[in-house]
């Protein structure tokens, strides 16, 4: 697959390694701000890796997509979601927390996710259960009321 430019930069320094990896990153990530093509959004996911070693660093990454119009970051995440859990589970173990910790996002997370095929229900099930057992105080009914609407 033909990445995006841009995309491919934080693509090739995604594991943040060395201060040049790093500078690299941000650098790439600075250069998308203000892109809006789908292209940006579609494949910025596959830049999460749980190798990374700065993820502080990373979370820029997270911050960016937040940055999106709500529908367009939720149904990308979601079409992601598959490819996602092969190297970057932890990851989208962050995206999904914090937009359960949102209520106007997991709201529109939860109807979007109503829609998706049942392919994509799969994969956010599985992760809303583990994040519901590891954290089940702070998560567990935000999580039930998404699984209540994709199941």
């Amino acid at each position: 697959m033909n990445m995006y430019p841009g995309i491919a930069l934080l693509y090739d320094n995604r594991l943040l390694r060395t201060e040049l990896e790093c500078e690299q990153f941000e650098q790439a990530l600075e250069g998308l701000a203000g892109d809006t093509e789908d292209a940006v959004i579609q494949q910025i996911f596959k830049v999460f890796d749980d190798d990374t070693e700065q993820e502080e660093v990373m979370f820029g990454l997270v911050h960016f997509l937040e940055s999106y119009q709500m529908e367009m970051y939720l149904t990308q995440l979601l079409e992601s979601l598959p490819e996602l859990l092969e190297t970057g589970r932890n990851w989208a173990i962050i995206l999904i927390q914090r937009i359960l910790g949102d209520d106007i996002y997991r709201k529109e997370f939860a109807d979007i996710a109503a829609g998706m095929p049942l392919r994509i229900k799969r994969c956010l099930a599985f992760l809303l259960e583990e994040i519901k057992e590891d954290k089940p105080r702070l998560f567990e009914r935000r999580a039930n009321s998404i699984l209540g609407k994709i199941k």
